[in-house]
């Protein structure tokens, strides 16, 4: 089963995006900003990284470079709805930081689900098989509406 760390500062946030991640067949380790990522992750290797931007302590941009140096071939993927028109320039210097993929919140889990298979895929590593529906009374998938 890949794994993924989900760091964000927005608790409710990161519960509900961990649990639908989870419901989808991954397994998902979370940490509050980009400080308590780093350390968590050099305990317990994950097959990718999941980071919010605009985070106190330490923020994204700083926790992607950080990764970069130390993990070179870790999968990364930059989200941002903070500051929200600075969000696009936040997620293109991520990008350039070497993020695999960026996503603007609020995004639809399909969207995420969708670049966390490419970035898996361009490392060799296979999702997880298909799942039911993670909110089956809606019939969708919940949006997260995070502008954080």
């Amino acid at each position: 089963m890949p794994s993924i760390l989900l760091i964000d500062d927005d608790a409710l946030f990161r519960e509900t995006l961990g649990d639908a991640l989870t419901e989808n067949g991954y397994t998902v380790r979370q940490a509050a900003d980009g400080a308590e990522g780093t350390r968590l992750l050099r305990t317990m290797p994950v097959d990718l990284v999941l980071t919010d931007i605009v985070m106190p302590r330490q923020e994204g941009l700083e926790t992607i470079k950080a990764l970069r140096r130390i993990y070179p071939k870790l999968g990364i993927i930059a989200m941002s709805g903070g500051l929200a028109q600075a969000a696009p320039f936040y997620l293109k210097i991520a990008g350039d930081f070497g993020a695999q993929r960026t996503l603007q919140k609020p995004f639809d889990l399909p969207t995420l689900l969708t670049a966390i298979t490419e970035v898996l895929a361009s490392e060799g590593i296979s999702p997880p098989p298909a799942s039911a529906p993670t909110h089956p009374d809606s019939g969708s998938s919940p949006t997260t509406n995070d502008p954080n």
